[in-house]
């Protein structure tokens, strides 16, 4: 898109210093949207920002590690219950039970990441499928700590006397979290972590002759992912006030996949895009069912149709995603007429 003048540009976090204005725009706009828009506004905007700290994770680990998990659901679910445990169980505050809700499933990542070692492709796909369902049994068969079936409650968030009881005071938290999240890959993607992950992605024997140790990389990555995801898992469960299992299936998982492949993959544009995208998705699935048959309004399995259905569009129509056509439109604008 740019030529690139100087390696300082090339580092920079924009290459161009406006955008950083139009980013400070856009929060203006967010802030104002999600507190003077209503309760349903800022709910959307509370499980968009959610939603992006999951895509970003697992763009981390499948856009740019190369890895691909279909246990992602699992990760999120161990932060969501770690956290409503420490918090309504231990009696340990939210601003510490959140990082370590992150920190306790970025351990467990580890662990799973340990086959990925060995594992590439469907095979390692099916080992993290495989932990999802250990993940949920062990939720059902442990009542005592996880409610089993029936669930957890979890409480909002307290700083002082001000409670975050409200979407509109809420979204100071996510979209804070969200922000931290967005800024700290794309500075780890810009330096020698990044970069390794990258290379370990288009050629790990390449990577190997050049110094790069993939195992080291590959379970960090595993880690920082899941630790992304069970932090998003805590401010879900903190955001919806109770947690069950049928809040973290295997389904959940393939919608963080078809979220990062219709955004982009390996891009952390790419992931916000597709989190949108995703998040009002079954919004407007929900709107269009009036105007469908009777018999398809009644289906069951539609929303999950749909995202098959959006999916193989894009995987014919668009493969580098949502970020890949905004790519081509810049350059078509800026290469008109020529």
């Amino acid at each position: 898109m740019y030529l690139r003048e100087s390696y300082s540009r090339d580092l920079r976090i924009f290459d161009e210093f406006h955008k950083w204005g139009w980013l400070a725009l856009l929060a203006i706009v967010l802030v104002v949207l999600s507190q003077a828009g209503g309760n349903y506004p800022a709910y959307m905007l509370n499980l968009i920002f959610i939603n992006v700290i999951i895509a970003v994770g697992l763009n981390l680990l499948t856009g740019f590690t190369g890895l691909m998990s279909l246990g992602h659901a699992a990760f999120m679910s161990i932060g969501a219950y770690a956290s409503v445990i420490l918090t309504t169980k231990l009696g340990i505050s939210f601003w510490l039970a959140l990082p370590l809700s992150g920190a306790m499933a970025g351990l467990i990542g580890f662990l799973v990441g340990l086959p990925s070692l060995r594992l590439t492709g469907i095979y390692l796909a099916l080992a993290t499928m495989a932990f999802e369902f250990i993940t949920d049994e062990i939720i059902l068969q442990w009542p005592a700590l996880t409610g089993g079936a029936g669930g957890l409650s979890a409480s909002p968030p307290v700083l002082g006397k001000f409670p975050f009881n409200s979407y509109q005071r809420y979204f100071f938290i996510t979209f804070t979290c969200m922000a931290i999240v967005l800024f700290s890959t794309k500075n780890l993607l810009r330096a020698d972590f990044g970069r390794a992950l990258m290379a370990i992605r288009d050629s790990q024997t390449a990577a190997e002759v050049m110094g790069i140790h993939p195992a080291r990389y590959k379970t960090l990555s595993f880690s920082l992912s899941a630790l992304y995801t069970g932090l998003a898992g805590g401010l879900y469960a903190h955001f919806i006030l109770f947690i069950s299992p049928d809040n973290f299936t295997l389904l959940h998982s393939i919608g963080f996949i078809v979220m990062i492949v219709v955004g982009g993959l390996g891009s952390v544009a790419g992931s916000v895009m597709g989190a949108v995208f995703l998040t009002i998705l079954p919004e407007a699935i929900t709107f269009g069912k009036d105007y469908l048959p009777l018999a398809l309004r009644k289906a069951a399995g539609l929303q999950a149709a749909v995202y098959g259905i959006v999916l193989i569009l894009f995987v014919i129509f668009e493969p580098r995603g949502l970020y890949g056509r905004w790519v081509k439109i810049k350059i078509w604008w800026r290469t008109f007429p020529l």
